[in-house]
């Protein structure tokens, strides 16, 4: 079975770590798409948004309460969390063998991309004993993967096409599965992969901005397309196990086992 490249629906830092910790086969490696003090900003941020949420509830009677649909992902969430938190032994062990990588503009991952090796990590593989029991593939997991060419000149199909190319290309050479899964802020709600796949980008990079008189008022000239149109050629769209059921959960684990 050839190696599978991914594009899952947005996740919180809590929920990648947690995805990474569950398909973590040495020598998995782990790209945040952004500065290191910004993923870890953002960490802290959803940790402290969550701690002022259960703190504040409605005991009062004050406004209205939650929905159902919100009410499971809260669950999830918190439990996913206390996962993270309570820091389990395997969980421990798991995360000293997992290379990973901050790579702060399009630029740089596809360089970082060309010249990728994992005989090049300094990460130790874990014990003969316990990687013998493992059965699924090493990952190339990329966290922010649309953020980093958002705003900048590689906002378009063709940068976003070359940068994915690359990422693809190298999980082909290595036989290892690709998984590309977008940051979810604390106030953009759930369900965004059909609005990150919807979004225009312009088709050619460099040429497309057009700005008024100041650059807030500034938008997108010449001829768009959907992002979904320009990924679909290179990955396929799934959403994460943070946002589906539990009888589905079965069977996306099924499915990503190799064959």
């Amino acid at each position: 079975m050839s190696p599978s490249c991914t594009l899952l629906s947005p996740a919180r830092p809590s929920e990648l770590l947690s995805y990474v910790l569950d398909h973590h086969v040495h020598p998995t490696t782990l790209i945040i798409c952004s500065p290191r003090s910004d993923f870890l900003s953002f960490f802290t941020e959803e940790f402290g948004c969550h701690c002022v949420a259960s703190n504040s509830g409605l005991d009062e009677g004050e406004g209205e309460p939650p929905a159902e649909e919100e009410q499971e992902q809260a669950k999830s969430g918190d439990r996913i969390r206390r996962r993270l938190l309570s820091s389990p032994l395997y969980q421990v062990a798991v995360s000293r063998h997992i290379r990973t990588v901050y790579i702060p503009t399009a630029t740089h991952l596809r360089a970082y991309l060309s010249v990728f090796s994992p005989g090049d990590s300094m990460v130790p593989p874990p014990p003969a004993r316990f990687a013998a029991k493992l059965t699924m593939r090493p990952h190339l997991v990329l966290y922010g993967f649309l953020d980093l060419h958002r705003d900048t000149s590689e906002w378009s199909a063709q940068g976003l096409g070359n940068s994915a190319a690359a990422l693809v290309e190298l999980g082909h050479r290595l036989a290892w599965d690709v998984a590309v899964i977008e940051p979810r802020r604390p106030d953009s709600g759930g369900g965004l992969l059909e609005e990150i796949l919807s979004e225009p980008v312009p088709i050619l990079s460099n040429g497309g901005r057009r700005f008024g008189i100041d650059s807030e008022q500034g938008g997108w000239s010449g001829r768009r397309v959907q992002v979904g149109r320009v990924l679909m050629r290179w990955f396929r769209f799934r959403q994460g196990l943070w946002d589906v059921d539990v009888d589905e959960k079965q069977d996306v684990a099924m499915e990503d086992r190799p064959a």
